[in-house]
């Protein structure tokens, strides 16, 4: 499906503005990451962003995304240069164990989170759609047969990825209309603080540091406790901030991007392509999406409790375990929790009204929440509609584009790169997993599901960074004029200690299993380096192909 070279070539001599204009039309492997990417957790996490910090921290997710995209942008620059995978690129100039690793954590990360985007489409089906009453394993079953066959497409040649790359562009359009319909809603309510907003893109580091200022006059109610409310805000604050960063490109994403650049057909005369395709068809995206989502949430939930307590200041029992959590963390940080859990929630009861109605407006919301605040505009059940298609559109595009990744990933393992077979093979596994998530996306099996997974994707992601950094250095992959130039080296540098100070924070505090990860962290990082010199000093400066 290669795009024709004299049309480049003819949009390259225009202006910016020019090229712009031309490449928008171009778009297409930027639309996969996208989809990936939009799923439950930018879901999730855009939703609580603007629970506990309201319109502060507006500008997180698009800087995330953008040292994202810079790491990206450099897989895309040597690949289209190189035209080689990156698994053969970094296992032939770099370390095997490296690029070993990196397919299987990608495997794992492909299997484990379509499985929860899978149990994201039920919740959606029976929430917010109204279909209480089915079977949840009929949803899985139907969401992941339309989810594979759509993958399965992909395979079949330059037609059909049009046609697959077209649907996810639907998909997000879809998402990002009802995160939109929310968004309008509130401001013609007059609830959206436009200058908070216009703060809120302005990075701040003190957000690492205390809790938004909005919360703290709630917090200074607290009396006596209020030390400790600041700290457990500023804790999950700057936690958040943290995962954003090092969650924003996945570790499966670094592995698509190459395969799809090199099924559309795309050479080293298509590189700029592939930069603007970032921009317009994943940074622009993400960005607007999860902007829409945190000022919704903002709007509708910071510093709030209604929603979440009665007339009595009795939790609704949607929202009762969270509520508990927090008032129990309370509890056992100040010394005063009962042994049994009847005693803790008596207890929690009796706390200062100050305090409650704190922990109630920290509540998590969900989509069923966000819902709500289309209510006055379509009513409760229109408002679910629009809502719920949009969420399940991203559940159902995550899914695809997982299944994706692991045809690709399989494929590469078996050493025939993108052949439909193996490809068929690796996408039919996230496939019938997912039809299970009801099973397995629940209590402790998703504990034992979750808590691997993220750990293995969190050591990876800094591991690909840095074989990103140095494939962009290599002799052995790239010729003298392709290579990194300082400025891009020092970009790639930062997005790459930013990813691991980021992976370090979210496995040191996971225990034991986390410390073990830091260790293996550190361990690829140096079999990655020495690999990279032991090349380096083996090879010569690429011969003139690399350069053709």
């Amino acid at each position: 499906m290669s795009v024709d070279i004299d049309k480049i070539k003819s949009i390259q001599q225009r202006d910016f503005l020019g090229r712009l204009a031309g490449y928008s039309k171009l778009t297409g492997p930027g639309w996969l990451q996208s989809a990936v990417t939009l799923g439950g957790g930018s879901l999730a996490g855009a939703l609580y962003l603007g629970v506990i910090a309201g319109y502060s921290l507006m500008w997180l997710q698009p800087l995330a995304m953008l040292c994202g995209v810079a790491m990206l942008m450099a897989l895309a620059h040597v690949s289209l240069s190189s035209q080689n995978t990156p698994f053969d690129s970094v296992k032939n100039s770099i370390s095997p164990l490296l690029a070993w690793g990196w397919l299987g954590a990608t495997l794992i990360a492909n299997i484990v989170f379509c499985t929860a985007q899978s149990s994201l489409g039920v919740a959606t089906v029976q929430q917010n759609l109204g279909f209480k009453g089915v079977n949840p394993y009929i949803i899985t079953m139907i969401l992941s047969v339309i989810a594979f066959a759509s993958a399965s497409l992909y395979a079949m040649g330059s037609n059909a990825v049009a046609k697959v790359e077209l649907i996810l562009k639907l998909l997000v359009a879809m998402v990002m209309i009802s995160f939109a319909a929310a968004a309008s809603m509130l401001l013609f309510s007059g609830k959206v603080d436009f200058l908070s907003i216009l703060a809120g893109l302005i990075p701040n580091p003190k957000s690492l540091f205390q809790p938004a200022e909005t919360l703290q006059p709630l917090i200074a109610a607290t009396g006596n406790a209020a030390e400790f409310w600041d700290a457990y805000i500023t804790d999950i604050q700057r936690d958040r901030i943290i995962a954003a960063f090092g969650t924003a490109v996945g570790i499966n994403m670094t592995f698509l991007l190459p395969y799809t650049l090199i099924k559309r057909g795309w050479i080293k005369v298509h590189r700029e392509l592939s930069r603007f395709d970032l921009v317009l068809a994943l940074f622009v995206p993400f960005s607007i999406a999860t902007a829409l989502l945190v000022i919704s949430s903002a709007s509708a939930f910071h510093a709030q409790d209604l929603d979440v307590l009665d007339a009595d200041g009795r939790p609704f029992p949607t929202m009762e375990a969270g509520y508990y959590r927090t008032l129990e963390t309370r509890l056992n940080a100040m010394g005063d929790a009962p042994a049994e859990p009847v005693a803790i929630r008596a207890a929690a009861d009796a706390l200062p009204e100050a305090e409650r109605r704190l922990a109630a407006a920290l509540s998590n919301r969900d989509a069923k929440q966000l819902a709500t605040t289309l209510s006055p505009l379509m009513g409760e059940r229109g408002a679910n509609l629009v809502f719920g298609i949009g969420i399940l559109a991203m559940a159902l595009s995550t899914m695809m584009v997982h299944m994706l990744m692991n045809g690709f990933a399989i494929s590469q393992a078996v050493g025939r790169p993108g052949a439909t077979k193996p490809f068929i093979i690796g996408a039919s596994m996230p496939a019938l997993l997912a039809i299970f998530a009801p099973l397995a996306w629940t209590g402790d099996a998703k504990t034992a599901l979750l808590i691997p997974a993220a750990v293995i994707a969190t050591v990876f992601l800094p591991i690909a960074y840095l074989s990103i950094l140095l494939l962009m250095n290599s002799k052995s992959v790239l010729a003298r004029e392709d290579r990194a130039s300082p400025l891009i080296n020092c970009t790639m540098f930062l997005a790459a200690g930013i990813a691991t100070f980021a992976s370090v924070w979210l496995l040191w505090n996971r225990g034991t299993v986390g410390i073990i990860g830091i260790i293996g962290l550190i361990l690829l990082a140096a079999i990655g380096i020495a690999g990279f010199f032991k090349n380096q000093r083996a090879s010569q400066d690429t011969s003139p192909e690399h350069s053709a």
